[in-house]
């Protein structure tokens, strides 16, 4: 019998997770506290299918110069996105430091803190709390952090006994739901948010008759701001805060972009024509996919809502044929 395991894997479970809360609420600048190598930043590189809201600009802090290493070779634009442009700008920007008391801090819509928690002392949450949500203030903050309930699965780990472990070496503690529920409420109180709980990896595969329901392998706090709060908060009674450090820029990446004008309006008709035909050959139908790959449809209509909306309104020139399936597909008609 297989080995008990999570699929998809419990990273890319995360970053889903992430990404979608991000999608969801329509952010266009990112920061990442404790980006490390830059995986969680190489994922939101990625063209989201719903491109209605692109994300612009990216950024990364981290107090490891060596990790930071790592993530240039991930986010580095490659040949490949040279091929591929893009029809939005994308900035990467990657600083050194800490973020518990930034001198001058980024302007972003969104901060994701996500496995960062559990690696600093205890002691320093509230202030690693207070630079998210007190400095930086964004409109959405995401925390996610190891549920050490789900620990109960992971044998060697002795869950519940004098023995009992860490997942990993370096964590300084792991919570509860009810624990990171207390944290997670006290500070959406404080700095005047809504915070929403969700758990990451409810279930293995080929998991033991012994396995136990508790939650989700990892847990996910989203803190969206409320519209009435302040747009600034005082600290919590009693936390000292950090002298404030500069943040030292590290890298910095710009994408490629498609930087040709727009297709003329009479000559986006004949051109658009040209290329389904081109795609069905002597088939009769095409994916709204197969001309949103064409690059220069892309940049002409910069969205797909866009380009569908386009092709349902010249009904002469295209017939939008409606299937049971999550793509939609259009007939060429006869011209």
């Amino acid at each position: 019998m297989a080995a008990a395991h999570f699929w998809p894997p419990m990273w890319e479970q995360r970053r889903i997770c992430i990404a979608r809360a991000l999608y969801a609420h329509k952010v266009g600048r990112v920061l990442e506290v404790g980006c490390g190598e830059g995986n969680i930043l190489s994922f939101l590189v990625a063209p989201a299918s719903d491109d209605e809201y692109p994300m612009t600009h990216l950024y990364g802090i981290d107090i490891s110069a060596d990790a930071l290493s790592q993530a240039c070779d991930q986010l580095k634009p490659t040949d490949q996105d040279a091929r591929d442009l893009r029809v939005d700008e994308l900035r990467v920007d990657l600083l050194c430091g800490s973020a518990m008391a930034p001198a001058a801090p980024i302007t972003v819509d969104a901060v994701v803190c996500s496995e960062v928690i559990e690696h600093v002392q205890e002691s320093e949450v509230p202030a690693l709390t207070h630079a998210v949500l007190g400095v930086y203030r964004p409109q959405l903050a995401i925390f996610t952090t190891p549920n050490a309930e789900f620990n109960v699965n992971f044998p060697a780990l002795c869950y519940g006994t004098p023995e009992a472990r860490f997942r990993d070496a370096d964590h300084k503690f792991e919570w509860t739901r009810d624990e990171f529920s207390q944290w997670a409420q006290a500070a959406a109180d404080h700095y005047g948010y809504q915070v929403e709980l969700r758990g990451i990896g409810m279930t293995m595969r080929n998991a033991s008759t012994e396995f136990v329901s508790c939650g989700g392998c990892s847990q996910m706090a989203l803190f969206v701001r409320k519209e009435e709060a302040p747009l600034a908060v005082e600290p919590p009674p009693g936390l000292v805060l950090e002298p404030c450090a500069e943040l030292v820029p590290f890298a910095s990446f710009e994408y490629p972009v498609y930087a040709q004008p727009p297709l003329p309006d009479t000559q986006l008709l004949g051109f658009v024509l040209e290329t389904v035909r081109f795609i069905v050959d002597e088939q009769r139908a095409f994916e709204l996919a197969d001309l949103w790959s064409v690059l220069e449809v892309r940049h002409h209509f910069k969205r797909r809502l866009t380009l569908q909306t386009w092709l349902s309104d010249n009904p002469q020139h295209f017939a939008p044929v409606c299937q049971q399936t999550p793509a939609r597909r259009f007939a060429l008609t006869s011209t």
